[in-house]
């Protein structure tokens, strides 16, 4: 299961980092065995080695601790209600996932900043930050989102510049920062609301931007996210998406014309499709439906239909 996965690497982070720490007063002890051997016996130079070397272990677990206290403190009830009531995504987890989002949502909002330009934020706002995150890396237990620390939350759309006040190309709804804005996104904060309250309208800018991140895990924002996709399947994706780009420029598709622009707008396009309106992508794209399912390691439609039979048999 997802929780024994992440269990289990959190489990090998700890070993390593405890062979490491013991790599480390291993040489410090033989580093200091010329020093003085007359003066300096074994006890001494182990008291004066072994705190290092705990202190080492302290310090490259601290994040492990860290979580461990998060996923221990409880999910306030407030933002339980929240997520059951903005999120569709999360209605459609059963119990143990919904448990599993929960957290990682909790520890998104405890090691990230979200901060508002020129706008007010609440907890609702955050909240759909958190769910923008975790739900194109849902797949994907123990993801770190170590390519971000802070996401700016503008009052409108903006442009180039990232001006946004009576500016007629004032267009952009949302970026993932480059140069000085790197490790850093823009949404703004109508789209975010909106993107998660008209749900089958496949268009949600958390999701886009936050795919285009996990595109950049590999380096660089090009349509071809090589962390989840072998090798061999590069080659199978690239000709399903210039496919189905080709069906957009011809009018015969319902993806977002704004995919024509380059591979990774469609990825981030599709995207959006795929966890907005599954089923819908389901039946009228199963090539691209499928690849997505395996590239994000996740089925919504056999989500959705098994929520909305439980719902029925209530």
């Amino acid at each position: 299961s997802a929780a024994n996965a992440r269990i289990r690497q959190e489990h090998l982070t700890r070993i390593l980092s405890g062979v490491l720490s013991a790599v480390i007063g291993i040489l410090a002890l033989a580093v200091s065995l010329p020093l003085r051997p007359s003066t300096i016996d074994w006890a001494t130079r182990l008291a004066l080695i072994l705190p290092g070397g705990l202190g080492f272990y302290y310090f490259l677990t601290r994040r492990l601790r860290q979580r461990a206290a998060i996923r221990q403190a409880p999910f306030p009830d407030q933002w339980r209600k929240i997520l059951e009531q903005e999120v569709p995504f999360y209605q459609t987890l059963n119990p143990a996932e919904q448990q599993r989002f929960r957290e990682e949502v909790h520890i998104f909002l405890q090691e990230k900043r979200i901060t508002g330009i020129r706008t007010t934020i609440d907890d609702t706002v955050k909240l759909l930050v958190a769910a923008s995150a975790i739900i194109p890396i849902f797949g994907f237990p123990g993801w770190e989102w170590d390519q971000i620390r802070e996401i700016l939350i503008y009052p409108h759309s903006f442009n180039d510049h990232y001006q946004t006040e009576h500016r007629a190309d004032a267009s952009i709804l949302g970026m993932v920062g480059s140069g000085a804005m790197t490790r850093m996104m823009i949404l703004s904060k109508p789209e975010l609301l909106q993107g998660f309250r008209q749900p089958q309208d496949r268009h949600n800018v958390g999701i886009h931007e936050f795919t285009h991140l996990l595109d950049k895990s590999d380096g660089v924002v090009d349509g071809i996210p090589e962390v989840a996709l072998p090798a061999r399947a590069i080659k199978p994706w690239l000709e399903l998406v210039r496919r189905e780009m080709e069906n957009i420029r011809q009018g015969h598709s319902d993806i977002n014309p704004y995919g024509l622009t380059n591979e990774a707008e469609f990825f981030a396009v599709a995207a959006e499709y795929f966890f907005e309106h599954p089923e819908k992508m389901h039946q009228h794209h199963p090539c691209l439906y499928d690849m997505l399912r395996k590239i994000f390691r996740q089925d919504p439609q056999s989500r959705l239909s098994r929520a909305i039979s439980d719902m029925f048999t209530l």
